[in-house]
């Protein structure tokens, strides 16, 4: 009996014992260190909101000789149709309230480059020698004819086409600004009238072609940014070129953050007349009448000739990127 309540209380002991160890091996762990972190970043913003529309020809066109008005006259030009798209001397997208717009509006939080271009397909009269059409001439044996004959010295492109940028209430009239920035260097000036550009102006495409010629890229360039200087801001490395083949391209870098709000207008004008000075008076120039007139034909199928394109069009793409 005594020897069982030995066993008893050993076997208690050893239990409690037991207990007390699982106890402390849970207490005292092994060394342990321990850290966390956090961070969170969102996608940087775009939000570059490009459109590029609008009709650059019309079907008609107002007149604005006041005597054909008075006697109840509305419009100088009108298809037959009433759908074929026209032009003719005298006609000019401001007529119709019309012309091509690209625009580019947006904050993006990443450095942009935005790109328009262009490619027209204009009237060319290429430079030769042609009947004229302006004048019957009656010979001697009493019969009429058209016996005389004008020459163009350089290809005649009648459509004088125009870039206008503008932000806001700001515009930069490409061939009229640039005429303006070249003012200031009179060298220069007078070499770019000789090759024509005046100061009543040209085809944008031709003033950046004649500007590049007599300035070279370097006074090009510097010529552009003093032209530009009130309008594009907020970024760098502006491109405006015209190809040989007569693909304009203008491009300018913004950086982050820079506010992107720009319109780009395409317009164009046939000049009803242009005026020289013969003998001290001012006159219609003659060889420009005839040029016209022989389009003219050319284009109701009177006369064919594959020196003269008598279609015209524009096409333009605006596409805004990430810089790298």
């Amino acid at each position: 009996m005594k020897k069982n309540n030995v066993m008893r209380v050993f076997a208690l002991m050893l239990a409690l014992t037991l207990v007390s160890v699982c106890a402390i091996s849970g207490t005292f762990a092994k060394y342990v260190t321990r850290v966390s972190g956090e961070d969170a970043a969102r996608v940087a913003k775009w939000g570059v909101l490009l459109t590029v529309e609008g009709n650059n020809f019309g079907t008609k066109y107002a007149a604005e000789d006041e005597a054909y008005l008075e006697a109840g006259g509305e419009y100088s030009v009108e298809s037959y149709n009433g759908e074929d798209l026209v032009v003719a001397p005298g006609t000019s997208s401001d007529l119709i309230d019309a012309g091509m717009t690209a625009t580019v509006k947006g904050t993006p939080e990443v450095a942009a480059r935005y790109t328009i271009s262009g490619v027209v397909d204009d009237i060319v009269l290429k430079a030769g020698t042609y009947t004229d059409y302006t004048e019957l001439v009656k010979a001697d044996d009493g019969t009429y004819g058209y016996t005389k004959e004008f020459t163009l010295e350089k290809d005649y492109s009648p459509v004088k086409w125009n870039l206008v940028i503008s932000k806001g209430t700001t515009e930069f009239n490409v061939a009229e600004d640039l005429y303006t920035a070249l003012s200031a260097y009179p060298d220069l000036l007078a070499k770019a009238e000789a090759l024509g550009f005046g100061e009543s102006g040209c085809s944008f495409f031709s003033a950046i072609e004649i500007l590049k010629k007599v300035a070279g890229n370097d006074g090009y360039k510097n010529i552009v940014e003093a032209a530009l200087g009130n309008v594009v801001h907020g970024g760098r490395n502006f491109q405006l070129d015209v190809t040989d083949d007569g693909v304009f391209t203008m491009s300018y870098d913004f950086d982050p953050n820079k506010e992107m709000d720009y319109t780009f207008e395409l317009s164009w004008e046939w000049a009803f007349e242009q005026i020289i000075t013969v003998d001290g008076e001012e006159v219609a120039d003659p060889i420009v009448d005839a040029a016209d007139t022989y389009l003219g034909n050319v284009a109701a199928g009177v006369i064919t000739d594959d020196n003269a394109n008598t279609t015209i069009g524009a096409e333009l793409t605006a596409p805004a990127v990430q810089i790298d």
